[in-house]
């Protein structure tokens, strides 16, 4: 297999003129039925490529701005409880399906239910909440921060003020979680569920922070040292899961573009995996229709062509060569 050269050069050019390119373009609005989110800079955009041997790379006016995970987090919850509880059991607790609805959406139970589709609807990512072990809220909290800090490579903040908008204004989650309960879904307090569903989408990062998760997706569920941190078969179903429901009723056209695989988040923030080569991170709050970042993808896109990381050109098919 022949060595896998990335020009660092090319690399960082390449982002400058994804940013640049990116920020053209000025369609889609904040996230405004939350209002803290609806308060963010509309202008701001950036991105972080993390390669497998852990160089970082950067561009763009939020290298050091600070957005929470939001859905984004759903990976979180997703891989701690696949590496404890193991793959048969989350597939007991929520589907592996797109839905090609919202994220948000009620409906799917109703037509398809009583479990949901995927982890990474609101449904599926609120019926894992409610499996988190622990034998209270507390207990369930600090079990999100270990996991979190273990996939980002250090502890997270949690931003009360996002907690607290989302918490007193999330009334269609709370409709989710009750007709959850109501189907035998879950079990518990509700209202302890959402608490800890609304702190798992309020941890905040940098787009730097961000890029470590992706990049162990990419690199097998190693990190930069060798270490196993996700296992083989927990890195396969949430790699192949962000592919076809990571970007909810978009991802088809997503993956068509970049080849990445990617999870979006309604703050502006995106995850991406470029296949045995990098971990990817895009910050900017202006959304689209389906709330993901209108110019997170205009960079990841950009991104995937100019340097060929979409997961279908030959050298991806045949293995992945080594970077250096």
């Amino acid at each position: 297999m022949r060595e896998y050269h990335i020009e660092p050069e090319k690399l960082e050019l390449t982002l400058k003129d994804a940013v640049t390119k990116a920020k053209l373009n000025r369609e889609g609005i904040t996230a405004n039925y939350i209002p803290e989110l609806a308060n963010a800079d509309p202008e701001k955009t950036s991105i972080a490529v993390k390669l497998n041997n852990g160089k970082i790379y950067t561009a763009g006016d939020a290298v050091d701005h600070h957005f929470t995970l939001q859905s984004v987090a759903k990976t979180v919850v997703l891989a701690g409880l696949l590496e404890e509880e193991g793959m048969a059991k989350v597939i007991s607790w929520t589907g592996m399906e797109p839905t090609g609805r919202a994220f948000a959406s009620v409906s799917q139970l109703e037509l398809h239910g009583p479990v949901p589709a995927n982890p990474f609807v609101n449904t599926g990512a609120i019926a894992l909440c409610s499996r988190i072990p622990g034998n209270n809220e507390e207990d369930k909290i600090n079990w999100l921060k270990h996991w979190v800090q273990k996939l980002h490579g250090r502890a997270l903040c949690i931003n009360q003020q996002v907690f607290e908008s989302e918490y007193n204004t999330g009334n269609r989650n709370r409709a989710i979680a009750y007709l959850l309960k109501s189907n035998d879904v879950i079990h518990g307090d509700v209202e302890e569920i959402l608490r800890i569903y609304f702190t798992l989408c309020s941890f905040e990062a940098t787009v730097m922070d961000a890029a470590n998760l992706p990049m162990l997706l990419a690199n097998g569920g190693r990190d930069v040292e060798g270490e196993q941190i996700l296992g083989k078969y927990s890195c396969e179903y949430i790699t192949a899961v962000m592919a076809t429901c990571g970007l909810y009723d978009a991802s088809g056209s997503h993956l068509v573009k970049t080849g990445m695989p990617a999870k979006s988040g309604v703050s502006g923030f995106i995850i991406s995996a470029a296949l045995g080569v990098a971990g990817i991170a895009t910050y900017s709050p202006r959304l689209d229709s389906k709330g993901t970042s209108v110019r997170g993808e205009i960079m990841l896109t950009y991104l995937s062509r100019e340097m060929d990381w979409h997961f279908a050109i030959p050298q991806v098919i045949f293995g992945r060569p080594k970077i250096i």
